[in-house]
């Protein structure tokens, strides 16, 4: 594949997960906080509504809030739990990539392999730097894996992007100017 073919297909999956992103991001944003809601309120709500009388609006309006903290919360931790998907993805298709264009590069020509040896090592001492930043036991194996691919795969992926929307541009500049 040639390399321009390469650098739209990768584009165009990353403005797709882009896209996703926001829309998941914006969708969970829009749940509301828990501060926007008030048990008493909830309660009295019900009352209206003919699920609660005067004597129990309070119980079942703190029940109401209960199970909307519970939704709101499943809502974030969904969300966490697709950006960890998201990331694995990317930083799988990351590896693959420039494995294959390392050892495709060497192969052909050796000083032209030299800057993506120099990013593999980046990817590597970001992966250092990752497991060094993950924090202790004290803040549990859950936050200690989040901090790690967070350090780990943002330190390779954001200058990895930009460099790659950089290119995109650069080439189709040249592309038109033919």
């Amino acid at each position: 594949m040639e390399n321009k073919t390469l650098s739209r297909a990768l584009f165009g999956v990353t403005v797709v997960l882009f896209i996703i992103t926001f829309y998941f991001f914006f969708g969970m944003m829009t749940n509301g906080k828990p501060k926007d809601y008030d048990p008493q309120q909830m309660g009295l709500e019900m009352i209206s509504k003919d699920q609660a009388n005067e004597g129990n609006y309070i119980e079942i309006g703190q029940a109401a809030y209960d199970a909307k903290l519970k939704q709101i919360d499943n809502h974030i931790l969904t969300g966490v739990n697709y950006m960890g998907i998201i990331l694995l993805i990317a930083g799988a298709i990351m590896i693959i990539f420039l494995v294959w264009g390392l050892i495709s590069t060497l192969m052909i020509d050796f000083k032209k392999g030299v800057p993506s040896l120099i990013f593999s090592g980046i990817a590597i001492l970001a992966f250092i730097f990752a497991f060094a930043m993950q924090g202790d036991e004290s803040l549990g194996s859950d936050m200690q894996k989040a901090n790690f691919w967070a350090y780990g795969l943002f330190f390779v992926l954001v200058p990895g992007a930009a460099i790659l929307v950089i290119d995109l541009v650069i080439g189709i500049i040249r592309g038109y100017s033919k």
